[in-house]
């Protein structure tokens, strides 16, 4: 018992009312110290992705830190804006919200300078209500930014009048529309996967799977522009990074090519997903595994209904669904012209991997995806088991 104590009071330690709030006043106060640059980046898919991107971009130029993984709430913030080691010029950190007010309480633990929303959909819809709900809850970052801080918007969503509307800050545009004040343009398949394209006028390569990683590559090229780093450089830094796990890696899976959107969905990163995946080569035929898209509230049935309309037209073989709100999405499926020929539903993932082993052949392309609830990458991990050899990434 004396040893236990002594290692105890080894240990600093803190007596505080509140644990979380001692948590984020120790960080406010760590953050003071180090007085970094804050780029914030929320949005309703895409952050961590464009957290990332705008990571490696200033890294190519700066001391940066960025937020690990997607801590990106009352918790994560803070922990992130800890682990920032002395000497950071730059903290880019991911900020999420579930409910209104808690991007703002987050812009009071780490005031930003600059501000990202990568984009405005139906996410957390049980919490927000309307589409007008998110908007307000992300536009909350850029209503906190400083006089001298600068809002990074997308031209390309329809909310992008509303956002400019909430910050009295200066904007800078990212996106494929031609008023984009950096504008993605002269977009290119690579070999090996991904795009080459001009953005802002320079040419980048994007090593990663589908579009709305343009989307984010401009996002971060706009924040570049805002603190003047070289175009060069960040092109360089943003060429060499990778998806990460979950968000859009392309495995080889004995012949099969597998594309990771394990992490999550909702219905524009979905709707994304796919187009990207109908642009990928393949010898063979093309399927969609999907799961539920969760926290959709009221209106998840008709957004599911929706998914399986322009799933169902998008001209793949198969359609597998897992859980219960996907039943809407395999019904407009199958009563869509163009429907898959095979399409199938389960409520457990060795099932359905069970169904998949059966029909899937060397050359065939797979979507996984699905919301973080309904944990798609079992479905993945079944497959390798089953082909018995072990997953290669393709990038």
């Amino acid at each position: 018992m004396g040893e236990a104590v002594r290692a105890v009071s080894a240990i600093p330690v803190l007596g505080v009312a509140d644990p979380l709030a001692g948590l984020q006043a120790i960080a406010r106060a760590w953050l003071d110290r180090v007085a970094p640059l804050v780029v914030a980046v929320t949005g309703s898919s895409g952050k961590t992705g464009t957290k990332e991107l705008i990571a490696a971009a200033v890294s190519a130029s700066r001391r940066a830190h960025a937020t690990a993984g997607n801590r990106n709430n009352h918790i994560g913030v803070p922990l992130s804006v800890l682990a920032m080691p002395e000497g950071t010029e730059v903290l880019v950190l991911e900020m999420g919200a579930s409910g209104r007010g808690e991007i703002a309480a987050l812009c009071r633990i780490a005031p930003p300078r600059i501000g990202v929303i990568t984009n405005i959909g139906p996410g957390h819809l049980e919490s927000f209500g309307t589409l007008k709900g998110v908007a307000a809850a992300k536009a909350e970052l850029i209503g906190s930014l400083a006089g001298d801080g600068t809002a990074v918007l997308p031209a390309d969503d329809g909310f992008i009048g509303y956002l400019r509307g909430k910050t009295g800050s200066p904007v800078v545009t990212f996106g494929f529309d031609e008023g984009a004040d950096v504008r993605i343009e002269d977009v290119r398949p690579r070999d090996g996967g991904g795009y080459t394209c001009l953005i802002g006028g320079s040419p980048f390569e994007i090593r990663r799977f589908g579009r709305h990683n343009l989307l984010n590559a401009a996002a971060a090229a706009a924040v570049a522009r805002v603190l003047d780093l070289p175009a060069q450089g960040v092109a360089a830094a943003i060429a060499g990074t990778r998806a990460a796990g979950g968000r859009g890696v392309v495995y080889d899976i004995a012949g099969l090519a597998v594309v990771d959107e394990s992490y999550n969905s909702n219905p524009a990163s979905l709707r994304a997903a796919v187009d990207a995946f109908m642009e990928i080569p393949s010898q063979g035929r093309r399927w969609l595994i999907l799961g539920d898209m969760l926290e959709l509230g009221a209106e998840s049935s008709a957004l599911h209904a929706e998914a399986g309309i322009f799933c169902g037209k998008a001209g793949v073989d198969g359609l597998v669904t897992l859980g219960r709100e996907t039943v809407e999405l395999s019904r407009t499926a199958a009563e869509q012209r163009k429907a898959p020929a095979d399409i199938s539903h389960f409520m457990e993932p060795q099932s359905l991997a069970a169904y998949l082993d059966a029909r899937l052949a060397a050359g065939d392309a797979v979507l996984v995806k699905g919301s973080r609830g309904m944990r798609m990458e079992t479905v993945i991990d079944e497959i390798e088991r089953r082909r018995g050899v072990a997953r290669r990434r393709i990038d």
